[in-house]
């Protein structure tokens, strides 16, 4: 059976070519995800002079952001607060019948045990009963396309798959080719092979790792935009020494579910900041999957942390 040409080159000569389809691979895939979102057609809506602080840290962050935001939240308000070692405990403070809606009762509930940070991120019936109670916001968010839509995962499967065969497949054939010939180091190439689809993986995570699609990422800056200097003016007056200079007084649920807790840093309530980064960084990071309609749970692990 005589072979293909390509595959017949000298192993220096191969690689080069095969570093080429790599590199075309990767750009295939960035631009079938990237085009699979085209709802940067239409500019972004106005900027609310009200925004809802739910629907934002949603937007910016899925169930984590959420998270964040209103235990933050919860913590402005006196019925949580930050023990040693990233431990989120309740407070001695009851809220009144009405006080709280149902997911910030979602959340109190969550505390009463007494769990670290990244533990309210890894507990699955946790977020699965939030998304339950977010689901009309991000139905929401999704017909006014602002989260990405179905085709950036179906987009991000395909390039997945078909990348992947297509290195791995001439990868094979170079080693079945070179093995057909006698014994041979082909070390580099399988090395090659498994990194390339590695990247391709990354890739496609990186893309679409957030929740927001274009037109809602477009959304989003134009609200930090508007609201930066608010926060500017809210985190001047943290400074002040004392358990009692709480940031950002009643805009924290907005201001906190935008920007996220970066803006702590440096202040009296940067305790938050690096319990919530740390939470970050052990667990339940937002992943990819929040492209499409079925797995609203997570796109990215940030929100500005």
């Amino acid at each position: 059976m005589k072979n293909f040409a390509i595959l017949d080159l000298p192993g220096p000569e191969f690689l080069n070519f095969f570093g080429l389809v790599v590199i075309l691979v990767l750009a295939g895939a960035y631009l079938c995800i990237r085009f699979a979102d085209r709802t940067d057609r239409r500019p972004p809506p106005p900027v609310p002079q009200n925004p809802d602080a739910m629907e934002v840290a949603f937007l910016q962050g899925g169930v984590n952001q959420v998270i964040r935001t209103l235990i933050y939240d919860l913590a402005q308000r006196g019925f949580v607060a930050l023990a040693a070692e990233d431990h989120v405990v309740p407070t001695e403070k009851q809220p009144q019948t009405g006080e709280l809606n149902a997911t910030e009762t979602l959340l109190l509930e969550a505390v009463q045990a007494k769990p670290k940070a990244h533990a309210l991120f890894e507990d699955r019936a946790l977020r699965g009963r939030l998304l339950e109670q977010l689901a009309p916001l991000r139905a929401k968010l999704a017909a006014e396309g602002l989260i990405k839509p179905k085709s950036v995962k179906i987009w991000r499967r395909r390039v997945q798959i078909g990348g992947t065969l297509v290195i791995v497949g001439l990868a094979l054939a170079k080693i079945f080719v070179e093995w057909a010939k006698g014994p041979t180091n082909l070390a580099y190439l399988i090395f090659l092979a498994g990194a390339s689809v590695a990247v391709l993986f990354a890739l496609a995570y990186a893309l679409t790792r957030t929740h927001a699609s274009r037109r809602g990422h477009a959304y989003l800056e134009a609200m930090r935009l508007a609201y930066g200097g608010r926060l500017k003016e809210a985190v001047a007056h943290i400074g002040s020494p004392g358990p009692e200079a709480r940031a950002f007084q009643g805009a924290a649920l907005f201001l906190i579910g935008l920007f996220g807790f970066s803006p702590l840093k440096g202040t009296t309530e940067a305790i938050f900041a690096e319990a919530f980064s740390r939470g970050s960084q052990s667990g339940g990071a937002d992943c990819g999957t929040s492209c499409g309609g079925s797995c609203g749970d997570g796109g990215a692990s940030g929100g500005g942390d």
